[in-house]
């Protein structure tokens, strides 16, 4: 999970502190509260007991004069401060998205009108596609355009029925068929891109019908950064800037395609620069060409706390009931039992052990060398494939230390908001600590790429070919 930009629903949050936003000291004491119960880095961030009682009792006495909330909402990320955990903050405006519930979904009455959109001079009218939908957006006023579909994957969505409206002020609101929308902001890029900012949708313009599935699924792989490229006879680069979820399959099939290119490479080099993180699952593929042997890692320790199960509860409870699913649920019910029999306690996750060794099928056929490409915004699961490649013998390390965001992590939407503002909690803390702490300081580079060095990947070709 990254924190540059956490997109989590509000809604999900069902159970909240009731509290009148107005009380400064309040708030704050039942933040403090819930930070030292629930928590994981609390006992390590605060050691200095005499540093840590100062800092929290200086803010309580501060907060008995305020009271306007979006003061009081400062006073308590000042709080969260003191801990320099970016997996601990509270969900705002710029990161989060609020359910809102509407009567209906409009259904247009158009005919005859896709011809006249596709000719439009206008740069948001006409005809957009993504994975899921191909839609037409029709300009209904001065200040107003309408989305509205063309076909879909999802049948739940008809003919005509309105996705979303844009105005020209780059605000926008994007329905949903359960009947509820999210206000958001747009932006267009080059007048072929759109882009919706917090939902994280994309369509790009296909007025002329070119644009394949495949063409499709190659346009939104660049834009978020993943790639297969030969730059030489010996090299190949592949660029993984994204781990979020919804890419897990977009780079499993992305590396498979490439499968023979990257076998017959003599030199690999993995760009991980800007890979702010996501889920794990999403390096799998690529581990055959960077592994190889034992690997040796620290696994983790959940702090059992009442925010910790009541999350898995829910999410247990919002599983499809398929078969599918069946084992995870099984297995999540299972941990539940054992974690409420060691409340208040780190614990590892039931059948693990505290160091874990894990055998890596190397590909039968890889590259010799890999470098792998780091910067100061690689960040969580990037940083966790930065710690696995260190291990490899044919693996360097190359960049900048990493944006350090790894100690403390699984961040799970909390019971405790203010004033609508969710907090956001890791749930388990790593092993690694006290004596191998990655928070705030990152992963080291085995070569350090100081600014002089403008060109990266050349100087990474060069030093794996010279």
């Amino acid at each position: 999970m990254k924190k540059t930009i956490l997109f989590l629903l509000i809604s999900l949050c069902s159970f909240t502190f009731a509290q009148d936003k107005s009380d400064s000291n309040f708030a704050l004491e039942k933040l403090v509260n819930y930070t030292e119960k629930n928590y994981p880095g609390f006992d390590e961030k605060s050691k200095d007991k005499v540093l840590y009682e100062h800092f929290k009792n200086s803010l309580l006495e501060k907060s008995k004069k305020i009271t306007d909330s979006k003061e009081t909402l400062a006073l308590l990320k000042e709080y969260l401060s003191f801990f320099r955990d970016r997996h601990i903050f509270f969900l705002d405006d710029s990161n989060s998205l609020k359910l809102k519930k509407i009567d209906k979904i409009e259904n247009l009455k158009v005919k005859k009108i896709l011809s006249k959109i596709s000719n439009s001079k206008d740069s948001l009218e006409g005809i957009w596609k993504n994975e899921e939908f191909k839609i037409g957006i029709l300009k209904v006023k001065d200040s107003l355009y309408k989305g509205f579909v063309i076909t879909s994957e999802n049948k739940i969505w008809k003919a005509n029925d309105v996705l979303f409206t844009l105005n020209t002020q780059k605000k926008m609101k994007l329905f949903s068929s359960d009947l509820t929308y999210f206000d958001d902001t747009y932006e267009l890029k080059n007048a072929e891109i759109l882009r919706f900012t917090k939902t994280r949708k994309n369509f790009f313009k296909d007025n002329n019908n070119q644009l394949s599935p495949e063409i499709l699924n190659q346009k939104i792989n660049e834009l978020f950064g993943l790639s297969v490229k030969k730059i030489s006879p010996k090299t190949t680069l592949v660029k993984l800037q994204n781990f979020d979820y919804p890419f897990v399959e977009k780079i499993e099939k992305l590396i498979n395609d490439n499968k023979t290119l990257i076998e017959n490479s003599e030199n690999l080099i993995i760009d991980l620069r800007d890979n702010g993180g996501g889920t794990t699952n999403s390096m799998t593929p690529i581990l055959p060409y960077i592994m190889g042997g034992k690997v040796r890692s620290m696994n983790v320790e959940y702090f059992v706390s009442d925010f910790y199960i009541s999350n898995q509860e829910r999410y247990v409870k919002n599983l499809p009931d398929t078969d599918k699913y069946k084992e995870e649920k099984k297995n999540i019910l299972d941990n539940l039992l054992f974690y409420k029999e060691n409340m208040g306690k780190y614990v590892l996750r039931p059948n693990t052990k505290s160091v874990e060794t894990e055998n890596y099928e190397a590909s039968a056929k890889s590259p010799k060398q890999v470098v792998v490409l780091v910067n100061k915004k690689v960040a969580s699961s990037g940083e966790v494939l930065t710690l696995l490649a260190k291990q490899s013998k044919k693996v360097k390390i190359m960049g900048t230390p990493t944006s350090g965001v790894l100690d403390y992590a699984n961040a799970m939407i909390s019971n405790y908001e203010y004033d609508g503002h969710s907090l956001i909690l890791p749930t388990y803390r790593s092993l690694r600590l006290p004596d191998f702490p990655i928070d705030n300081i990152g992963v080291q580079p085995d070569i350090y790429l100081d600014e002089s060095v403008e060109d990266w990947v050349k100087f990474a070709t060069d030093y794996l070919e010279n």
